[in-house]
């Protein structure tokens, strides 16, 4: 019982706001599934002669790109995954933007 007054005194002195941030961050990585990179979306042609692109209808297909130990990767992210990869990486991108909250948070209230 002690522990957990402890533990909601401690609690209380969190702002509200720190308190969703922290709380939102914790949702989005127990789905484990995030995504680092940029989604960049390219036109490209097969070369098939009775296809559309042939007829300057080019296909388009999505590629997620990252730089990893200074050098760029790209991978062509199948079709069938393009929700899936794009919700990913939209989570990734949010646990930036809660990070930097925190960040602020915590740098304004560093004490001299």
């Amino acid at each position: 019982m002690v522990m957990q007054h402890q533990q909601h005194q401690h609690r209380s002195h969190i702002p509200e706001k720190l308190r969703n941030t922290l709380s939102r961050l914790h949702q989005i990585i127990n789905q484990k599934k995030i995504l680092r990179g940029s989604l960049v979306y390219m036109k490209n042609t097969c070369g098939k002669k009775n296809c559309k692109c042939y007829r300057g209808e080019p296909h388009l297909s999505l590629y997620i790109r990252k730089s990893q130990n200074g050098k760029p990767k790209m991978k062509l992210v199948p079709k069938t995954k393009w929700d899936e990869v794009k919700e990913m990486n939209r989570r990734y991108k949010e646990i930036l933007t809660l990070l930097n909250e925190i960040s602020d948070h915590e740098w304004e209230h560093i004490k001299d």
